[in-house]
């Protein structure tokens, strides 16, 4: 069974914090997907992870934290309402 969980990553090119959504493992491994929430920042490109597997909750307040040099694409949609 698998839990959504959230990565930050800050792009050493362009210096940009994007988020991923990732799937949180029995194993307690973090798989991320491809592509930043917004689609702006792959997983591959240079940079260096901020946070890796944080539940919504906690990817919320540490992202609030930082302010506002997370892409606000990524973190509104850590507030969406749930359908």
């Amino acid at each position: 069974m698998s839990k959504n969980v959230y990565i930050l990553r800050e792009s050493k090119e362009t210096g940009e914090l994007h988020l991923f959504l990732a799937n949180s493992t029995e194993k307690n491994e973090c798989k991320s997907q491809h592509k930043s929430i917004c689609g702006q920042m792959n997983i591959e490109d240079k940079s260096r992870t901020i946070f890796s597997c944080q539940p919504e909750d906690r990817a919320r307040t540490q992202c609030a934290k930082i302010g506002r040099a997370v892409c606000t694409t990524c973190v509104s949609h850590l507030y969406m309402d749930k359908i």
